[in-house]
């Protein structure tokens, strides 16, 4: 049985993810507002609406033809937001590490 981490993960595990996460730290959009930023085509950002979606990390609520995401916990930036200081922290004692050889 697989652990519940491993798809949550996994499924942060993609810089579009990330960055759709980041775009609705501002608050809801729509896929066509999240497409430009992205650079990407509106049938690459809806699929990972989609995944992001599934795991119960964003809803939507429709809206005419439009669907807007939203994130479920806010909790979710300070993930992401931790993730980062340590990469940052890891980053500088590996420099510290060379610098001292």
């Amino acid at each position: 049985m697989e652990d519940p981490r491993t798809r949550f993960f996994a499924a942060l595990a993609c810089d579009q993810r990330i960055e759709i996460i980041k775009l609705l730290r501002e608050g809801e959009r729509c896929t066509t507002e999240l497409a430009p930023k992205l650079r990407v085509d509106i049938s690459v950002v809806s699929r990972h609406l989609a995944i992001l979606k599934h795991l119960g990390i964003l809803v939507n609520r429709k809206e005419g033809v439009n669907n807007y995401y939203s994130v479920t916990d806010e909790r979710i930036f300070k993930i992401l937001d931790t993730a980062s200081k340590i990469l940052k922290d890891i980053s500088e004692r590996q420099s510290n590490i060379v610098a001292n050889l």
